[in-house]
């Protein structure tokens, strides 16, 4: 009873205290992603985007999430990509203490949990296919660099 009782406990702990190797596959577009799903506050679906003057062009606006402004960064403007409209109404809401931000996102793939040697410091195989780890942390950098901000 206890070994059971010890299983239950970690499987709550690692419920409530995020799951380190589970991740989120996503795509702009036609390109896949992944992300650590303990990385992730929440994922929108067709939320208003309200329009922020005088800023950079990825940067579509902000969204409201319970009373705070998420800005909402297009990556695809950011890396300057011809085809960077993207139509869908999904972002995907960062987990961050130091800022809020949200990407616009073309679609959720899949919540995936993949073996150990699937894991790499880059990317994560799924499906036969590697799939690179979105940073989030670029996005911060490209901003600050804009802002004319040093970190």
């Amino acid at each position: 009873m206890a070994e059971e009782d010890k299983k239950l406990e970690a499987q709550l702990e690692r419920l409530y205290n995020g799951n380190d190797t589970s991740y989120l596959i996503f795509s702009i577009h036609s390109q896949r992603y992944a992300l650590k799903s303990s990385l992730i506050q929440e994922i929108i679906y067709d939320s208003k985007i309200h329009f922020i003057p005088f800023t950079p062009d990825y940067i579509e606006g902000v969204l409201n999430c319970r009373g705070i402004p998420y800005t909402v960064i297009n990556v695809l403007k950011m890396e300057k990509q011809e085809d960077s409209e993207i139509k869908e109404k999904v972002f995907l809401l960062f987990n961050r203490s130091d800022d809020h931000f949200c990407i616009h996102i073309s679609n959720i793939e899949v919540f995936y949990e993949p073996e150990q040697d699937d894991i790499f410091k880059d990317k994560v195989k799924y499906k036969l296919k590697y799939i690179p780890f979105f940073d989030a942390d670029i996005i911060e950098k490209n901003i600050c660099k804009d802002l004319g901000k040093h970190e």
